[in-house]
């Protein structure tokens, strides 16, 4: 793969690294936004959480936690909840640098399996104990009903989207 250095752990942060973390950036803001299936929790879920995903798995550690922390805090900003940017900004980052460090070149089923739970563990940990200040206890707890839904959508996406993208990569420059 050109992108890599010599050692083959983390990618080059060349002008295509950048430009291909914008895209995905932009792809996991547009997903976040559109569709946005709204829960009876207050919440919603979407396909964002499926970007973070592919970048993680294809770009490594660094682009996962930039794509999943901005992508996301921006989907919050346009979409009228900006006081959870902040709190999307750290978990979703979380989020996706686990699963890179997880995933990256070492991508396998069980693997797979690991990152996708502590994608979980994170998303629901994380915004349970952020919300508490921000909403209260009673409604954090929301959030372990809400979390694994929109958890289980991204898993069942992603899974399906990066085999596909497994095939295509060389094609489309990842």
């Amino acid at each position: 793969m050109k992108n890599l250095t010599n050692n083959n752990l983390h990618p080059k942060m060349d002008v295509r690294w950048f430009v291909r973390v914008a895209l995905f950036i932009a792809l996991a803001t547009v997903l976040t936004i559109f569709p946005q299936i709204k829960t009876p929790t207050g919440g919603y879920v979407h396909f964002g959480d499926s970007i973070i995903y592919l970048a993680s798995v294809f770009m490594g550690p660094l682009a996962g936690a930039v794509v999943g922390a901005v992508g996301h805090a921006l989907a919050d900003l346009i979409s009228g909840y900006a006081i959870f940017a902040p709190l999307t900004f750290i978990v979703k980052g979380l989020m996706g640098y686990c699963i890179g460090k997880i995933l990256y070149q070492h991508i396998s089923a069980v693997r797979f399996v690991f990152g996708g739970l502590a994608a979980l563990l994170i998303v629901v940990f994380g915004y349970f104990l952020g919300e508490i200040p921000l909403l209260g206890m009673e409604a954090a707890l929301v959030v372990f009903i809400s979390s694994p839904v929109q958890w289980l959508m991204s898993v069942l996406a992603s899974a399906i989207l990066i085999p596909v993208v497994m095939k295509l990569r060389v094609k489309i420059g990842l």
